[in-house]
């Protein structure tokens, strides 16, 4: 009897251990663990967001595209005010307000991405996707503006595939402590002693 009680235990723990533990929050599914050992691939499709349950971002009284905010030095917020509830503004729905101030020596260089482009690279016609520290930006890059002050290198880079996909990579590297730091770093490769 004991036997069968601990060969019951063994399989049930081992049946526990191999399960996936999800979870429901708000009408989100989320799996916890994923295994090399999973045999079908996960595929999650991520939906574009739209505006009505952001919240707006004005900074300095301002009403910006939070692409300002990857492009802005934290050390020049003063401070940030979070404001709740429903609004709009020219025909666009917001869940709420994120008031940020900055100190009073910071005097940002704005620039939309398009000029940018314009003013920094030989691009004109071409596709374009930009890129500030590894983020994707998905908005649109006559308003999506960036403070020139803060970057540190732009990155052009073409992409074209057999199937006559061409567009460009453009890589903006804001002056972040980490990218700074990381800039300074000199790769030696090969085989040889030094």
């Amino acid at each position: 009897m004991k036997k069968a009680l601990l060969i019951f235990l063994i399989l049930l723990s081992i049946n526990c251990v191999g399960q996936k533990k999800t979870e429901k929050a708000n009408g989100i599914q989320v799996q916890n663990q994923v295994t090399a050992n999973d045999s079908a691939i996960k595929v999650i499709y991520k939906e574009n967001k739209n505006n009505a349950n952001e919240a707006a971002f004005f900074l300095n009284g301002k009403l910006i595209d939070q692409t300002a905010l990857r492009t802005i030095d934290p050390k020049n917020i003063e401070k940030v005010d979070v404001k709740k509830g429903e609004f709009e503004i020219e025909n666009v729905k917001f869940s709420g307000k994120v008031l940020i101030q900055t100190i009073e020596k910071y005097n940002p260089i704005w620039i939309s991405l398009n000029d940018l482009k314009l003013k920094y690279t030989s691009i004109k016609n071409d596709l374009v996707i930009f890129k500030i520290d590894d983020n994707i930006i998905n908005t649109d890059y006559d308003k999506a503006i960036v403070d020139e002050n803060y970057l540190l290198r732009i990155i052009v880079e073409d992409f074209e595939n057999k199937n006559d996909i061409k567009l460009k990579f453009i890589k903006l590297t804001t002056k972040s402590e980490e990218n700074i730091k990381k800039s300074k770093q000199i790769s030696v490769r090969g085989d040889e002693e030094l």
